[in-house]
């Protein structure tokens, strides 16, 4: 197999138009997702139907580059993402500390 074959193999296509966010379960007990423009969480192992919704203010922005979706297991924990983590998590804490600001004022 040549080595441009087996790169396609393992790497799953790239997204486009889609949220940035990060995903986690554990195990049977639940799970949530972070994006930056709201916050899931949910009870069990199915999420359809059983999420709830918190929305931060605005409107989503889909990614324009294409990322990779990137998945980790770590015993009864799944991690899930779709692009860089720590931007999506940043980006989400200041639309946060922005409706926070918005409910002092």
């Amino acid at each position: 197999m040549e080595p441009a074959e087996r790169e396609r193999q393992y790497k799953p296509e790239r997204v486009r138009g889609a949220e940035r966010s990060v995903q986690v379960q554990v195990g049977s007990l639940g799970g949530f997702d972070l994006r930056p423009s709201r916050f899931f969480v949910w009870t069990g192992e199915a999420r359809e139907g059983r999420e709830r919704v918190l929305p931060f203010g605005t409107a989503p922005r889909n990614l324009k580059i294409p990322r990779r979706p990137r998945e980790l297991d770590a015993g009864p924990v799944h991690v899930r993402t779709l692009g860089n983590p720590a931007m999506t998590v940043a980006l989400a804490a200041v639309q946060v500390t922005r409706r926070l600001r918005k409910a002092v004022r």
